[in-house]
């Protein structure tokens, strides 16, 4: 009989275990664009942070009127890029949507002449049928596109709500993580410090040199792309720039709308553009990434590369960013573990 009751009774825990899982996956799927929000409003912070500790120390400002200043540079700078950049990006835009067809012709004509001169392998086929659905796929991503413009007002809406949370966030950033240094017990605060300083380090160092690393490598290709005639050249930067963040399969996805583009006769070679962008990776792998992230990232090239997948496939473009970071987190946490009186020898 007690057998069956212990039976019964670890049953019913299992099913509330269960329960509780799906019950939390569910509540953060419902949640998962506020949840998204205050990712975004904290990296920003981890940004913006050192510039309110410098202003204070230096200047001997109150918190209050640091963070007033800081919010305000912050906001003046958004609006100035916004103001600076969204026109230019959108006449590209229409311009490359304009020129979309051309593009394709010649990008078809090209590999129609690359067929003949391989008929001798009989692939014409294969060739042929690849060409029919990458005209379909193109044309969807085309309209893809067309209907992701209407969500601009969304996205006005959520930067407005990112102004909001940053402000708030950064006047008590320090006042939060004292409370939850205070919630943990007072034999484990010490250990509570040494976490929370693993994630200044690998989100606030690697956010802030990845931000350098981008704005250079943007600046750089979009500048490169445009004294050799490449047409698109500020977006083409801007896609370079913000891919970098996404180590090693970033630069990849940057350069390939660029490659399509070079396929036109109004464009220089495809081996040049192919070979511009591997001197810019060659030169943010040497110099720029051991400068400005300088002992952060010491991760394995096949774990950033599964981190960057599982972040993709969770939460899309902004899990592809955080990946490095949290995998970085996750290391030095097992590190210090490692470290503790569990894993000294006796």
């Amino acid at each position: 009989m007690k057998a069956i009751d212990k039976q019964w009774a670890f049953t019913i825990r299992l099913v509330l275990f269960l329960l509780v899982v799906v019950g939390t996956v569910w509540l953060l799927k419902s949640i998962s664009w506020v949840i998204g929000l205050i990712l975004i409003s904290t990296l920003i912070v981890y940004i913006l942070y050192p510039l309110l500790e410098f202003l204070k120390s230096r200047f001997r400002l109150s918190h209050g009127l640091a963070t007033a200043l800081v919010f305000l540079v912050f906001l003046l700078f958004s609006v100035f890029v916004i103001s600076l950049l969204i026109p230019v990006i959108f006449n590209e835009a229409v311009e490359l949507a304009d020129n979309f067809p051309h593009y394709l012709a010649r990008f078809q004509a090209y590999l129609s002449w690359l067929t003949q001169q391989m008929i001798t392998l009989d692939i014409e086929g294969e060739v042929r049928s690849f060409l029919l659905s990458l005209t379909d796929n193109l044309q969807q991503a085309v309209e893809y596109l067309a209907e992701a413009s209407l969500s601009l007002l969304g996205g006005a809406v959520d930067f407005i709500l990112v102004l909001f949370l940053v402000f708030y966030l950064l006047y008590d950033f320090q006042a939060v993580r004292e409370q939850l240094i205070e919630v943990v017990p007072t034999a484990k605060r010490e250990l509570a410090i040494e976490i929370l300083a693993i994630i200044d380090t690998n989100v606030g160092t690697f956010i802030r040199g990845s931000l350098l690393r981008c704005l250079i490598v943007g600046i750089v290709a979009g500048i490169t792309l445009s004294l050799v005639g490449m047409p698109h050249a500020l977006l083409l930067g801007l896609l370079a720039g913000i891919f970098n963040f996404i180590l090693y399969i970033g630069p990849y996805i940057a350069a390939v709308p660029a490659v399509l583009l070079s396929f036109s006769p109004l464009t220089p070679s495809p081996v040049l553009i192919i070979l511009i962008y591997i001197v810019i990776q060659i030169l943010d792998g040497m110099f720029l990434a051991p400068v400005v992230l300088g002992r952060v990232v010491k991760i394995k090239p096949i774990t950033v590369i599964v981190a960057i997948l599982i972040g993709g496939s969770l939460a899309g473009l902004l899990g592809m960013v955080l990946a490095v970071p949290v995998a970085g987190m996750v290391k030095g946490i097992l590190q210090l573990i490692k470290s503790g009186p569990a894993y000294e020898k006796t």
